[in-house]
């Protein structure tokens, strides 16, 4: 029987034990600090033993869980064991924050609670991923990334995001994740020749972008056009990241 192991913030007790409840309904053996942990125990090492046992680890993301020490350091260690982190998020935490930023996550609430905690249950089920699979899983976890600072970024009014410090973050975010995405396949054996192309046009289409010259001395109105035109290299850039991150879905390198 496979385990997974609850992170959560200790404000979050309640809303770990119902994620812990569908899990055990359906076969998961689930860790959960404040009810499994012996009290006269190293509690410590008891944690660190479930992280070596465990197949996924769950977060219960909410505005208290970017604050626990604890739980920011369990999904560290899961990270570096090479476990799936599945970010179950609550509320209004729509920011992941540190470790756990890398991953893309699911919207959770007490409505939709015991539909989504079942989604998760296949990759508690597969375990640790082979190489290849976590190869193809940083790829997508990058692309969506990127798609979804995008999106972010685009979904801003005209007088917050066309200010130079807004673009400013903007192109070195994007140009931080094309990088990765560069480095990832670049170093990636037998990796689709299409693909790398693919790739190498985010990469230029970001370095257009980046270079984009902007007289932001000039009044907001003569600059419409030039705003206008980057925002299409945006949505361009956004629109292959997309494809790609659908190619890996579609031929089943990533869930």
């Amino acid at each position: 029987m496979k385990e997974a192991f609850l992170s959560y913030a200790t404000l979050d007790k309640a809303k770990a034990a119902k994620v812990k409840q569908v899990l055990e309904a359906n076969n998961v053996t689930t860790f959960l600090f404040h009810d499994d942990l012996e009290v006269s125990a190293d509690w410590r090492k008891q944690i660190l033993a479930h992280l070596d046992t465990s197949s996924a680890l769950i977060a219960i993301v909410t505005q208290s869980f970017a604050n626990s020490i604890w739980s920011n350091q369990e999904v560290g260690i899961a990270i570096g064991k090479g476990l799936p982190v599945i970010p179950l998020m609550f509320g209004g935490s729509s920011e992941l924050k540190g470790f756990i930023e890398m991953y893309q996550g699911i919207p959770a609430s007490d409505n939709n609670l015991e539909q989504v905690v079942k989604s998760a249950i296949p990759i508690i089920e597969r375990g640790v991923p082979s190489s290849d699979q976590r190869f193809y899983e940083q790829l997508g976890i990058v692309l969506s990334r990127l798609i979804t600072r995008w999106q972010i970024y685009k979904g801003h009014l005209p007088n917050v995001k066309w200010t130079p410090e807004a673009l400013e973050t903007i192109r070195k975010t994007l140009r931080m994740e094309s990088e990765q995405l560069l480095t990832l396949t670049s170093n990636g054996r037998g990796i689709d020749f299409g693909f790398k192309g693919q790739v190498s046009s985010i990469v230029a289409l970001v370095d257009r972008f980046a270079f984009f010259k902007i007289d932001f001395k000039a009044p907001y109105s003569q600059n419409l056009a030039a705003f206008q035109d980057l925002e299409q290299i945006g949505d361009q850039i956004s629109y292959v990241a997309q494809a790609l991150h659908g190619w890996l879905k579609q031929t089943g390198k990533i869930q």
